[in-house]
């Protein structure tokens, strides 16, 4: 095991003596516009590689936006090349995720704007498929021809069932059939791939994300819509790490939120649903995970942590950089903006 990890071991540890620091955060957040940002991060940052070519003195922010996460994709390609084996296609079921990251911001993005030409950029992730035609992808004005006009890709397989529901406002159950289908897949690929510390981590890390988001969407469906229990138990995504499935049966029994509150207060993911608005689920969730994978990082770097624990930490930089820029967008004082930054200390 030591001497699988010792190249990864080594290049992880130097990527993450890089990434941004509680210091680096506050300047962000102090920047008073858009291309002051993006001038940080060109020449102060690690992320600045990212940017050649760009003229930052005249970037917008989808467009900055997009190069931030095309650091992210640069990173990972450099990661990969020190993994082989089991451990290489892991980290491709892995990265999957980002893939479908995209695509539930092309389904919000249709459904605010009408049609997917704001972010025309998130469509770059399809290229690989030969058959789409993504003129006619950007140029898609409603949900089901979207779907339809994936056709040939594994995703429309998974969003298929959404072509013959009646309705247009089903946003939420096509990103949860996203994820479900992610999160089937990892698992899935994780017990054919990994063994031993690596199977151990990855239960832990995936296990983890199953639990909160079977808790968010029990909350969601059950006490904010008051959903039909049986609707919601057809959701829920096996394989959790702590909550067994008679507990969760138990919540979906519920219908208040103090009932809800009072079982979840005797698990550890109680202080995730401790703050309001309902929104900072999210944010608590990002935190406790941006914490677990600091603990791997440190504690099994000789192991798949190396990479995965590393790539999720960076990801949160990515979700950080886009919520400092969000804020700043619509004139937040540092200490509101400071609110949705995780990971970062004072």
């Amino acid at each position: 095991m030591l001497n699988k990890y010792s190249a990864l071991f080594g290049k992880t540890h130097a990527m993450f003596g890089k990434l941004l620091t509680t210091e680096n955060y506050y300047e962000l957040m102090r920047q008073k516009n858009v291309i002051n940002i993006a001038a940080f991060l060109k020449y102060r940052t690690d992320c600045g590689k990212a940017f050649d070519g760009i003229d930052e003195s005249e970037i917008h922010r989808a467009h900055l936006e997009n190069v931030i996460r095309k650091s992210f994709l640069d990173h990972y390609r450099k990661l990969s090349y020190f993994t082989s084996g089991n451990i290489k296609g892991f980290l491709k079921i892995a990265y999957l995720k980002h893939e479908i990251e995209s695509l539930k911001r092309l389904f919000r993005v249709l459904e605010m704007e009408g049609d997917t030409a704001p972010a025309q950029n998130s469509l770059l992730f399809l290229k690989k498929y030969d058959m789409l035609n993504l003129e006619n992808l950007a140029a898609t004005g409603n949900t089901k021809t979207f779907i339809s006009n994936l056709e040939g890709t594994e995703y429309y397989h998974v969003l298929r069932p959404f072509l013959s529901e009646a309705g247009q406002h089903n946003l939420f159950h096509i990103e949860m059939a996203l994820d479900m289908y992610y999160i089937n897949l990892i698992n899935r690929k994780k017990k054919q791939l990994l063994t031993g510390l690596d199977a151990k981590i990855a239960d832990h890390s995936i296990g983890t994300e199953i639990d909160v988001l079977n808790l968010m969407w029990i909350y969601r469906a059950r006490i904010a819509y008051n959903l039909d229990g049986n609707a919601i138990l057809r959701y829920l995504i096996p394989g959790g790490y702590k909550l067994s499935a008679e507990l969760l049966r138990e919540l979906v029994r519920i219908n208040s939120r103090d009932g809800f509150l009072a079982i979840i207060g005797n698990t550890e993911y109680s202080n995730l649903f401790l703050s309001e608005p309902h929104g900072f689920f999210e944010l608590n969730f990002s935190e406790y995970m941006y914490r677990m994978h600091s603990r791997f990082f440190r504690k099994y770097g000789f192991s798949i942590a190396a990479v995965l624990s590393y790539l999720h930490l960076k990801e949160c930089e990515l979700s950080n950089i886009i919520s400092i820029i969000e804020g700043i967008r619509y004139g937040l004082p540092v200490d509101r903006i400071k609110s949705f930054v995780v990971g970062i200390a004072g």
